[in-house]
């Protein structure tokens, strides 16, 4: 259907340049509307997002730092982009809990109580890199 109505829009495009017509009148003509039913990206199972956290070395620094962020990304389901646009403010306490502010693409903000996991992951990391003071 979309193509369908892409040629048409072509064909009277073309007819326009070179005069055959005055106006193209496919030009106004809406398309239908993409409904993603399913999303693209395979989640994680359990076993498989357990056996990814228990195969990062955490021996040093950088190790502690990608477990941390994998760690974030799988039990908020947040994204890539929205990892690297995350700060140290995003990683706060309310109440008893600590939740965590991703910055989503558009603006869009998401915030989420930390997994214990996640957030036990985050604090080793903040302790070995000395980021707690700032």
């Amino acid at each position: 259907m979309e193509q369908n109505l892409a040629a048409i829009r072509m064909l009277f495009d073309w007819l326009v340049v070179d005069r055959v017509v005055p106006l193209n009148p496919a030009s106004s003509v809406r398309g239908p509307k993409y409904v993603a039913r399913r999303g693209k990206t395979p989640v994680l199972n359990a076993d498989q997002a357990r056996a990814l956290l228990d195969s990062i070395k955490t021996d040093s620094v950088a190790g502690l730092r990608d477990r941390a962020i994998i760690a974030v990304m799988v039990y908020t389901f947040g994204c890539v982009s929205a990892m690297v646009h995350t700060r140290g403010e995003d990683y706060y306490q309310n109440s008893k809990r600590w939740w965590i502010r991703l910055h989503e693409k558009g603006g869009k903000r998401h915030e989420a109580p930390a997994h214990h996991n996640a957030e036990a992951y985050l604090d080793a990391y903040l302790d070995a890199a000395g980021f707690w003071d700032e």
